[in-house]
């Protein structure tokens, strides 16, 4: 072997590392990494571009990154349809990374072929997110990525869907090449079937979810799309012309060379496949766009409705944790038409009055004597609050030749008109006490947000400018309704989160010129008010303020605090601070403050069930409607019985029209027959004009000329 052979031979290994090139062809598979990619100043190089914009390129991309050796990973931008390669990621560390939502990182690893199941990537991964919970096995010691997922693989006791890898302090890199190691857990769960689970975290967190994981329910496991109206997602990976939705949805539950999420119809019969769904990164990751329909996998639900001739039963039996409650949409105080959860595998049961008029059920008459009863009943697993993640199924009685049951999935939050507040702090003359500020905003613009929709990802925080030797810390969160009718405790009075589904641990940034609390949260709503109202109590001290240790892992930033008062100026909470208040010791609060935000949380997306069907999946009276080509789908039974009733329609409208045309026939004899005499007479000095009835008056006296 020549020295330019070793040295080609010695630069591959170091871009591609030793384990690809020593794993054979059907080995070598991609780790699929969202919302991050390398920066630009790496050099990447172009590797495929689709001709037209509007074509996806996930697969050519894939094929030709796998046939070239020296490409070890590839960013795929899904808005202009372009990928680029690159030859090595050996150097890649965090401040090399760009946080990108719109593009995917595609990087070669070398997996068995026992563990490929036939995907293209076998792993996703999500830095910056992790799955709550649901801890199954622990891999003891500190391991690297690769073998954390090696792990997961090959994991014999319990079907592993997904795991968590914790990187260590101090960790260089976000990649294998160097060593990084942490803590890694297994989960038999992932976030499609506990999506309240699945929350955002530091970027030292990373979800990473099995794509061979077998379905829990013999390919049952997502029975359910949710369909979003004039919308689509922006994540498109793959395309097939001229298809129906029927046959769209069916390539969808059917694709093998990557787990499909959701499909879109666009302009009546394209066909998109998607292999992400909105949960991933919120609303945001779908857009607007007339005349196409988005639909999205959604999770079975154990769901039995069976119904008498009076009342409607729900039954529902969670699979998980269950403590919100189930109602009828509009109706969650009326305890006729709402049920409390007790737990997991507790059945909830709901008996809802079907001829009183409550709990918002509908009546609507059909032919043959059938008649449909239905009403909205919305699952909630908060017992206050409502988040993505709820379910709003559609259920109803047919009463008539039999009775049926009617189930669909949707959610759709009215809109109000949006209003913010804050409280400020003035300092007084000959004072340097800083403003602080509280403020939520798009952690990707950077934005105040006054009104968003559920799901969507937030950014709180509570700021002290020109700190001048302070500190502060925050307890006492809590969101309620405008009217304080309805709250909730984020963080308790030591500052420590109460419900990390919820919301997380503060994280404090210090800065020269400033102090930043910030937590990155879900958007989430009242369920009878899409006003959310947060208040919180912020505590000063001289110096640092000590975190405080709120569990395993979990670090937050509260204290115990004393009270302050506040004046009011002009309508505005107002605090007034001078040199005095700072006669305190370094590590105890001095004082504290409250601080204020409202917010309009809605749900521009309004997304309803594909159609109505029946316990047996049979369509009833009108099964569905197309909202691109305006077709209404229709029962058999119904259309059979339009067709009956439209003959007998126009049976009766030719024998009305034979009756009507024989009497005119006669009239019209009549009237000739009328002026004929008429004409004749006026030829003899007489008419019928001149034959009228006349009174006759005789004189009185005899004298009769």
């Amino acid at each position: 072997m020549n020295l330019f052979a070793i040295w080609c031979l010695c630069s591959i290994n170091l871009v591609l590392g030793a384990n690809i090139l020593n794993c054979p062809p059907e080995g070598v598979k991609f780790e699929k990494v969202l919302g991050l990619r390398p920066a630009n100043s790496s050099r990447p190089e172009l590797l495929h571009r689709s001709p037209s914009t509007a074509t996806p390129v996930t697969l050519e991309c894939i094929a030709k990154c796998q046939a070239n050796q020296e490409c070890a990973s590839f960013v795929l931008y899904y808005g202009s349809a372009t990928c680029y390669w690159y030859r090595s990621i050996a150097n890649a560390t965090e401040e090399d990374n760009v946080i990108d939502e719109n593009s995917a990182w595609f990087v070669k690893k070398c997996f068995s072929n026992d563990g490929s199941c036939g995907k293209l990537w076998i792993f996703e991964r999500i830095p910056g997110a992790t799955l709550i919970g649901n801890d199954t096995k622990e891999v003891p010691g500190a391991v690297t990525r690769s073998e954390c997922e090696r792990y997961c693989l090959d994991e014999t006791q319990f079907t592993c869907r997904s795991a968590k890898f914790a990187i260590m302090d101090g960790a260089p890199s976000y990649y294998d090449m160097g060593g990084v190691k942490g803590r890694c857990i297994l989960s038999d769960a992932d976030r499609h079937q506990l999506p309240s689970s699945f929350r955002v975290s530091s970027y030292s967190d990373e979800y990473i979810e099995n794509q061979c994981a077998p379905s829990t329910n013999s390919g049952d496991e997502f029975c359910a799309y949710e369909e979003y109206d004039n919308t689509t997602s922006t994540h498109i990976d793959l395309f097939f012309p001229s298809k129906t939705k029927e046959e769209c949805q069916k390539l969808c539950d059917e694709f093998e060379q990557f787990n499909c999420r959701a499909y879109s119809i666009i302009k009546g019969d394209a066909c998109y496949l998607h292999s992400e769904d909105s949960k991933i990164y919120g609303p945001n990751a779908l857009k607007f766009l007339a005349g196409s329909t988005y639909y999205e996998k959604a999770n079975c639900l154990n769901i039995t409705v069976s119904c008498s001739e009076t009342y409607m039963t729900v039954e529902y039996e969670p699979d998980s944790n269950f403590n919100g409650k189930m109602y009828m949409e509009g109706f969650s105080d009326n305890p006729v038409c709402s049920a409390p959860g007790e737990g997991r595998f507790h059945p909830v049961s709901l008996k809802i009055p079907l001829l009183t008029g409550q709990c918002g059920i509908i009546k609507a008459d059909g032919p043959v004597n059938r008649t449909l009863l239905s009403g909205n009943l919305l699952i909630q697993f908060n017992s206050l609050i409502q988040t993505q993640n709820d379910r709003l199924i559609r259920v109803g009685c047919i009463f008539g030749n039999e009775t049926r049951v009617v189930v669909g999935t949707g959610v759709h939050v009215s809109p109000m008109q949006p209003n913010k507040g804050s409280v400020i702090i003035i300092p007084t003359e000959n004072s340097s006490v800083p403003n602080v500020i509280m403020k939520i905003v798009d952690p990707k613009t950077g934005l105040d947000i006054s009104d968003t929709q559920i799901g969507q990802e937030l950014q709180l925080q509570i700021i002290l400018n020109q700190p001048n030797n302070l500190d502060i810390w925050a307890s006492h969160l809590i969101a309620m309704t405008e009217r304080t009718d309805e709250s909730i405790f984020l963080l308790d009075d030591r500052g420590c989160p109460t419900d990390l589904n919820i919301f997380p641990a503060l994280r404090k940034i210090v800065t020269k010129d400033r102090i930043e609390l910030t937590a990155v949260f879900q958007a989430f709503k009242f369920t009878d008010s899409p006003i959310v109202r947060f208040s919180v109590n912020i505590q000063f001290c001289v110096g640092e303020c000590p975190p405080v240790i709120c569990g395993t892992n979990i670090v937050s930033h509260g204290r115990k605090r004393r009270g302050l008062k506040i004046e009011t100026i002009n309508g505005t909470s107002v605090i007034k601070l001078n040199r005095n208040d700072l006669r305190h010791n370094k590590t105890s609060v001095m004082f504290q403050m409250p601080l204020e935000y409202i917010m309009i949380v809605k749900d521009s997306n309004k997304y309803q069930a594909d159609r109505l069907v029946t316990a047996d999946n049979q369509k009833i009276l009108v099964a569905g409607y197309d909202y691109i080509t305006n077709e209404v789908c229709l029962d058999y039974s119904l259309v059979i019985a339009l067709i009956v009733l439209w003959v007998l329609v126009q049976i009766f409208f030719v024998i009305g029209s034979i009756v009507l045309v024989k009497r005119y026939k006669r009239y019209y004899q009549h009237e000739c027959t009328r002026q004929s005499m008429e004409e004749l007479h006026k030829n003899f000095g007489i008419g019928f004009s001149n034959l009228e009835n006349r009174r006759v008056h005789w004189a009185d006296n005899e004298n009769i000329l």
